[in-house]
This record gives C-alpha cells, structure tokens and sequence, in this order.
C-alpha cells in the first residue's frame, strides 16, 4: 500500500491509530467520535446536533453512540440543581478509552469542583463541614499563582519526554495546582517528575487521571527549608576562657575553667586571654636608656 499525505497546516485534529483501527467500532461509530473531538473545549454542540449533519441515520447513529459508550469514549452524567430543581446533562467525548471510575471521575471534575448531587440539600449547622467525601482537594489551601503556573510547566515538560503522558492545555492546567503542592511542600522538580513517570505501565489510557492518582498518593510530607542567606548561628562560648563550648553544652563553663581538666598550652588560660599572653612574650620589653654624662 501507497500512501500520499499531505500534513495539514491548519483545522486539523490528532486521532489516535487505536481508535482509528478499533476492531468493535464501526465506521459510523469513529467518524462520529472524530467529528465531537474536532470541536472546541466547551462547544454548544451535541452528539444528536452532529448526528444530524451526518448522512448515516438515526439508527446507525444511535448504533454507533451506543458502541462508543459501550467502548468508555463517550460518558454521560445528570444532575439536579437543589436550589432551582433544572437538570443539567453533562456529556464527556474522550479520544482514550475511560473505563476505570477514578479516571472517569478525573476526567469530568477539576480539582475542587464539585458538582452538586441529585435532590434537596440536607440541613446542617452553621459551621459544620458539608457531608460528603473528603477527598485530597476539599478543604486544601491552594499554592499561589507562580507556584501554579510553574507546576504546569513541569506537567508539560513530562509529556514531552514520556509520550504515554502527554497533556492538553486544559488538563495541565487542572492538575497544575496538586503538582504545585508539592513543590510547597519542598519537592524538587526532579522528585516531582520522577513520582508522575517512573515506572509506568505499558500503556496509558488516562494520562490525567494517572497523573492525578500519582499525585494524590505520592504528596510527601511538608520539609523544614532553611534560608541559605540567613546568617550561621554564633557558637556557644565558655563564660570564663571564650573557647567554645562542648558539642551539646549551650551555656556555662569549660571543663578547664572548672579544673575538671588540666588548662591546655603552657600559657595558662586559654581562649582569647591565651593570644594576649602569646602577643604579650612575643614583644621586646623596652630598654631603658641613660643620659650620657
């Protein structure tokens, strides 16, 4: 087989070989899947507004929806509003296949968002916490913007080296502020990086929602940094010579000074009071001298 290709320079989408040769999805089913994931993040368009630009039918279209939702391309969620009572439905179109609940879970909430869950709210105390599960990102301060925006960048730089990690704009900028919690906590670059890429399976069906895993599980303990520009710590010293004190003594005396142990050198006290008495030898005394007669 022959193959002329000529790469487009613009409006052009990145299909994945897998889906493209999917041995369950029909024709239908991947031109359909194609033509959602060509949209804009946010699109106003459906699968059944797209349905109707295609010439294959209701029945072959509902056919194919049915496969790629059977295949974890394509989820759907309801929810209630408790304050208005709407129904919002919420379709999420992948280009891998999710089929774990942690990765479907990842893919559809942002850290911290939380959509609101079906029926009336339960009545609870001013101040109590709200009842539902506490997860990594409830209730967690969020680091600052450049920590943020500089956790992304580690994010996109993994995906340039490790493919099977690769992440759009959208989902970096998801994840950005759990990556950037370790680098609060006193995590290099290189520790970060190493948590979300070594060891990796052969493949990666949800490389945001593996990254937000190794995150959550990986988040090491906050460090005591110290400021390499804050001035050293004056040594402790003994109260009668001057000397330094002992490993582990803070205040008082020397073992010389209290006789515990014969003074050191042969000049008596040690310490600074030792350099005088060493200055003190080393300097001719003076010559007295007398009038000539």
């Amino acid at each position: 087989m022959m193959l002329h290709a000529i790469p487009p320079t613009r409006f052009f989408s990145q299909t994945p070989n897998d889906l493209i040769r999917h041995p369950r999805l029909n024709g239908t089913a991947v031109r359909l899947l194609q033509w959602a994931l060509s949209l804009p993040d946010g699109s106003r368009e459906t699968l059944q507004t797209i349905g109707e630009k295609m010439p294959e039918g209701r029945i072959a279209l509902r056919r194919a929806r049915q496969q790629l939702e059977a295949e974890g391309y394509v989820h759907t969620r309801r929810n209630q509003c408790p304050h208005t009572g709407r129904w919002t439905t919420r379709v999420l179109v992948s280009n891998v296949a999710l089929l774990a609940p942690e990765e479907i879970e990842a893919a559809f909430a942002p850290p911290g968002d939380r959509m609101p869950t079906v029926g009336a709210p339960a009545e609870r105390a001013v101040g109590a916490s709200p009842r539902e599960k506490n997860t990594e990102e409830v209730n967690t301060p969020h680091p600052d913007a450049p920590l943020v925006a500089r956790a992304a960048a580690v994010l996109h730089r993994v995906g340039r080296t490790e493919a099977r990690l690769a992440l759009g704009i959208a989902e970096a900028a998801r994840l950005a502020p759990l990556a950037a919690r370790w680098l609060a906590n006193g995590a290099s670059e290189l520790e970060l990086r190493t948590a979300v890429s070594a060891g990796l399976p052969s493949a990666v069906h949800s490389p945001a929602g593996f990254i937000a895993r190794r995150l959550r599980d990986k988040l090491p303990a906050p460090r005591t940094r110290l400021d390499p520009a804050a001035p050293a710590e004056p040594l402790p010293e003994c109260a009668g010579c001057g000397d330094p004190l002992p490993r582990g003594q803070a205040t008082g005396v020397c073992a010389p000074c209290t006789g515990a142990v014969p003074a050191p050198g042969p000049f008596g006290p040690s310490g600074a009071n030792r350099v005088r008495a060493a200055l003190a030898l080393a300097v001719p005394a003076p010559v007295a001298r007398t009038a000539s007669p």
